[in-house]
């Protein structure tokens, strides 16, 4: 296997940055036939429609996010507010665009399938010395939504355990390893899983090893990835967020 500083100047490590560029954009089609703001105007004022911390505002959600004082000083950090206090379902429809999955199920292991939970804010963080590239520059992404479907997380779970190997036609072989699958009677539901890409060259294979965190707790549900050798910095940035999720 090559190293990470010879896949980043590989001319085929382009390849699997640009199968999840394409498997984000044109593979799945979200629809959103049901949502709805997560407050309600009546006579006592706005009431919430959301439960426990699913009631507040998106600008609310984005403040228990990380700061990026929290990121390593030399990061680029960003964030996105959906500042629409929406609280609703979509639903993914799967169209292989020749990506060529399998078996196709499969896909949503790769950062997409859905948790039931609806976006409110995000932060994302970019590391200008990373070895790796990565298709949209974000090395730690980190997302809080509101939990609309309290089945959806167990679901995805059981999808990702059942997919602990599977093929791309585009960018080769995948490898699932479980890190964390725990279910405290009291605290936050944590599931944590590296996703390993293979794909064929000469003179010998290359891999990349993407990370992706969650967490469901209190109406929210927490959503954290992060790119090859920024593992600990996820685990770091995300047990600081989910405590102070669990403490709000």
């Amino acid at each position: 296997m090559s190293g990470s500083a010879r896949l980043r100047d590989s001319p085929r490590s382009g390849l699997i940055a640009a199968a999840l560029c394409v498997l984000a954009t044109a593979a799945v089609l979200i629809t959103a036939p049901a949502v709805h703001s997560a407050l309600r105007s009546g006579a006592s004022g706005r009431q919430p429609l959301a439960p426990r911390l699913a009631a507040l505002s998106d600008q609310e959600l984005a403040q228990l996010l990380p700061k990026q004082s929290e990121f390593p000083a030399s990061w680029t950090v960003d964030e996105t507010t959906e500042l629409s206090d929406t609280f609703g379902y979509f639903k993914y429809h799967v169209f292989d665009e020749g990506l060529g999955f399998d078996p196709i199920v499969c896909f949503g292991v790769v950062g997409v399938a859905s948790t039931g939970a609806f976006d409110a804010a995000q932060v994302f963080g970019h590391d200008p010395a990373a070895q790796v590239a990565v298709a949209d520059g974000k090395d730690i992404l980190l997302t809080v939504g509101r939990e609309f479907d309290r089945s959806g997380f167990d679901a995805f779970v059981g999808l990702v355990s059942r997919c602990l190997r599977f093929g791309s036609a585009v960018a080769g072989s995948y490898t699932v390893r479980i890190l964390e699958d725990s279910r405290p009677t009291a605290g936050p539901q944590r599931f944590r899983y590296s996703l390993t890409t293979t794909i064929s060259a000469e003179p010998a294979d290359e891999t990349r090893t993407d990370y992706y965190s969650y967490g469901r707790t209190s109406g929210l549900i927490l959503t954290g990835s992060a790119g090859s050798g920024h593992q600990q910095a996820l685990d770091a940035l995300f047990d600081i967020t989910l405590q102070r999720i669990v403490e709000r």
